[in-house]
Order: structure tokens, then C-alpha cells, then sequence
């Protein structure tokens, strides 16, 4: 009989990623709760406070778990991984301030292999500079003491594109996210030769959504659909300060349609890119981007 060591705990996005790693593997097994809880040693609404992330679990109690539902090799060995690491810190717990709601999506963000986000009228967080990030929180009020650090979490966060195994990124952009001079022509013209340069790195792609389309799905609100090696898909929906995850796979499976459907309708990565540095070039010589008009994709793809 195993001796399972558990304590209280704060509920935490780790924490919460773990537990739902257990529970999966758990399911896949065939055991319920109960058997699970008689083979180490635990009453069944121990268990079941595990998997949710509302008792935390010492690594030898992971181990046990893993034991008992026969986990073996690389997956065994990632998920003692993140039973060691809960207690270690991490950049976004370390005091800085950041809302509860963002260290969560950051977490996320970080154990994601794969992040599609559909944008309709901003350039994604994960590929701001900068200036366009000031120029939006000034814009929409956020407390000039706070803006610094919150920009600074936001360049951090863009470290899973660039870490050794890079997330892959798929970006399905609105042309109107390419209209909207955040920040001025100046800041404009940098924000989209930044994004040319880092959406040709191999993880990344860009797709972007041309006003000739007309109506398509990603008009109904921006969406970050996160994809793990293990978990079920996630979403995540905000909307100003608030934000939202979604992981019933009923709530999921529409943003996963969604995703083909704007995938199908966007220009292919290649053309993208031509668009975006079109309008850079238009913001660097002055000339506005045609606001009304429509018409810029169709000229410039057709030269």
C-alpha cells in the first residue's frame, strides 16, 4: 500500500494543468475513482480533490498515481515534471503584480504546443512591439503606473515562439487589424514590419482575412484556442479585463470549426505577408491604408 502525501493548497493554473493531466490518464486506464483510491492507499474524494487541483500533490504521490494507472516513458517522466515544478517559481508569480487572470492564461500559454488566435481589429498580444502595446493600454485606461510592467509580461509571454521547442503559432488576422494605426503611422509601420519578420519563422503562420471575403466567422469575437500534448483543447475569450477558459468539448468544438472555416477563407501565408508589407509600406510613405476602400489587398496581390 502506497503512503500518499497531500496537502491543502491554493487552487493554481499548475496545479489545475496537472490534475487534469492525472484524470486523463486515470480515464484512459479504465479505473474510477475508487479502484484508483484502493490501489494507493486513499478514499475516493481524495482522488477526486487531486484531479482538481484542490489538494496538491508531492511528487512521490504522483508517482504513485502513475504507478497504479501503469504510466510509463516520456509521459511518465513529463508529468513528474510538473508535479516538481509546482513549487518552483516562475517570472509571472514573482511578485510583479499581474492580474490573477493573466498568470493563468500565461501558464497556459507556456505548456500549449500549439496557440491559434483569431483577431478582428489588433495585432495579437504575441506579436505587439513595444509602442503599439503602449499606445493601446493608453488608450483604453490603464493606470500609467502599471503600464510598464504589464508590457513587459506581454514581451515575456512572446518567449514560447522563440524557446528551443517553440510553440507553433497560427494567427488568423481581420484586414482591419491592418487599417487601425495604433500608436500612429510611425508605430504602425514598425508594428507590421516586426510582425513580416517573425511570422516567417518556421512555427509561426500567418493568415490574413481580406476585406473582398465579406462575412465570416471570426466577425463573432476574438478567440485563443490552446492546444496541449496531453490535455484536451482550451479556450480562452476575454473581453476587456476579464477573461474566460472554456473546456467542455461541446463549448470547444465551434471555435475548432471555426478555425477551418477561417483557415479556408483567409489568404495562404505567402500572400499574407505581401498584404502586411503593402500597408507597412503605405504608413512609412505617408499615404494612409484606404480606409472604406476595400481595395488594397486585391490591388497589391494582383501586381
Amino acid at each position: 500500500m502506497f503512503a500518499l502525501m497531500v496537502w491543502a493548497m491554493s487552487d493554481t493554473p499548475r496545479a489545475r494543468a496537472l490534475g487534469k493531466e492525472l484524470r486523463a490518464v486515470r480515464e484512459q486506464s479504465g479505473l474510477t475513482l475508487r479502484q484508483l483510491g484502493d490501489l494507493i492507499g486513499c478514499s475516493e474524494a481524495k482522488v477526486s480533490r487531486m484531479e482538481t487541483a484542490r489538494r496538491r500533490l508531492a511528487p512521490n504521490s504522483v508517482r504513485a498515481f502513475l504507478d497504479a494507472v501503469d504510466v510509463r516513458g516520456a509521459n511518465r517522466d513529463r508529468l513528474l515534471r510538473l508535479a516538481y515544478d509546482i513549487d518552483e517559481p516562475v517570472w509571472w508569480e514573482s511578485g510583479i503584480g499581474l492580474p490573477a487572470q493573466l498568470t493563468e492564461l500565461i501558464d497556459a500559454e507556456k505548456r500549449a504546443v500549439c496557440i491559434t488566435e483569431a483577431s478582428e481589429v489588433l495585432v495579437p498580444g504575441l506579436l505587439q512591439i513595444p509602442d503599439y502595446a503602449r499606445a493601446l493600454f493608453n488608450a483604453t485606461g490603464v493606470p500609467a503606473e502599471q503600464v510598464d510592467r504589464l508590457i513587459g509580461a506581454r514581451l515575456a509571454r512572446q518567449g514560447i515562439l522563440h524557446r528551443a521547442e517553440p510553440t507553433r503559432y497560427v494567427v488568423l488576422l481581420d484586414e482591419a487589424a491592418l487599417c487601425r494605426a495604433v500608436g500612429g503611422p510611425a508605430v504602425m509601420a514598425a508594428q507590421l514590419n516586426a510582425m513580416c519578420a517573425v511570422c516567417r519563422e518556421p512555427n509561426i503562420s500567418l493568415h490574413v482575412v481580406p476585406f473582398a471575403a465579406g462575412a465570416h466567422t471570426g466577425l463573432d469575437g476574438p478567440f485563443l484556442l490552446l492546444e496541449f500534448v496531453r490535455s484536451r483543447p482550451v479556450v480562452h475569450l476575454e473581453q476587456r479585463r476579464c477573461g474566460a477558459f472554456l473546456d467542455d468539448p461541446e463549448d470547444v468544438t465551434p471555435f475548432l470549426h471555426a478555425r477551418s472555416s477561417l483557415c479556408r477563407t483567409a489568404l495562404s501565408p505567402d500572400r499574407s505577408l505581401e498584404l502586411v508589407a503593402a500597408y507597412a509600406r503605405r504608413y512609412e510613405c505617408g499615404e494612409g491604408t484606404g480606409h472604406g476602400d476595400g481595395a488594397l489587398a486585391e490591388i497589391e496581390l494582383q501586381r
